[in-house]
């Protein structure tokens, strides 16, 4: 088994893209000679239920065909077994999702051809993962792109009923969030340091993409060992429409209202009942957390 790829296939991905697509898939993996089992997902979480079923049968190197969530889950499965040590487990991604994130940090392909033949030459980094809990006890789950709460966790929560719009949902719905959203207050505890303050969202990330593009951290090295952390404060609506384009070249960074910090733990307390959290697009639910960074947790393929 230790040729072989197992690939998982979330067919409801970027609006059925995966399914519609899958012949065209095979026909790639085919071509370039990739010797692999495939099964499709047909619930919530099946892909982390699955993951430990093709470990058990000896299966060490997994191909996601999906989105960040079909990632999300992929990396929760892997990190919630025991049976396998994480060294012997390799994972590549053929994305086909709405707002395809994590790739972009590492400038994976969203051609099938291209992705395809990144996998096969198995080059890979040993990323860091990060680990959530809610403060209230109710969810704790890894995550390997960002996670934050507040105006992003509303963006992820109103962009569910625009998925049919494929790559749009996220801009959709992160123009209808800042008419809505009104800011949470937070205390926010890391490296000794407590901030108590107002804020759009606060950001806990591991690699530079969010929310269909977005870029909100600063300085992101996804192997340090370390959260890149943003916390966008008095930011009023007619600042954010000045400067919307800073929110996807990465310069928003920059702005007075943002500041930016690195730590390896952290842990925020929300004193609004509806901030909602997110971890790699996924509404994970509301309140506060607390994080720590896992180092070089899992081997990913890419270019």
């Amino acid at each position: 088994m230790e040729n072989m790829w197992y690939v998982i296939v979330n067919p409801t991905s970027g609006n059925g893209t995966p399914k519609k697509k899958w012949k065209r898939i095979i026909s790639v993996l085919d071509a370039h000679h990739l010797l692999y089992k495939f099964t499709f997902s047909e619930y919530v979480n099946h892909e982390k239920e699955l993951i430990k079923k093709a470990l058990a049968q000896g299966y060490r190197k997994f191909i996601c065909v999906g989105g960040d969530g079909t990632l999300h889950q992929v990396v929760n499965g892997v990190m919630t077994q025991h049976a396998v040590p994480l060294s012997e487990i390799k994972v590549a991604i053929i994305p086909m999702g709405t707002g395809n994130d994590w790739v972009k940090t590492y400038e994976i392909p969203k051609n099938i051809s291209k992705a395809v033949a990144i996998i096969k030459q198995e080059k890979t980094i040993l990323q860091d993962i990060g680990y959530l809990e809610l403060l209230d006890k109710t969810k704790k789950v890894y995550f390997n792109n960002l996670a934050g709460l507040g105006f992003d966790g509303f963006v992820i929560k109103n962009s569910i009923k625009y998925k049919k719009f494929g790559a749009l949902a996220y801009l959709l719905a992160t123009l209808k969030t800042f008419l809505q959203y009104k800011k949470s207050v937070l205390t926010i505890d890391f490296n000794n340091k407590i901030i108590y303050t107002k804020t759009l969202l606060t950001l806990v990330g591991i690699c530079k993409y969010s929310g269909g593009g977005m870029q909100l951290t600063k300085d992101v090295h996804s192997t340090d060992g370390l959260f890149d952390i943003s916390i966008a404060k008095n930011l009023n609506f007619f600042s954010i429409i000045l400067n919307i384009f800073k929110f996807y070249n990465g310069s928003i960074v920059h702005h007075k209202e943002v500041e930016t910090y690195k730590t390896d733990h952290i842990t925020i307390t929300s004193h609004d009942d509806d901030t909602y959290v997110e971890a790699d697009g996924e509404l994970i639910g509301t309140g506060g957390f607390k994080a720590s960074i896992i180092p070089k947790a899992i081997l990913f393929i890419v270019p």
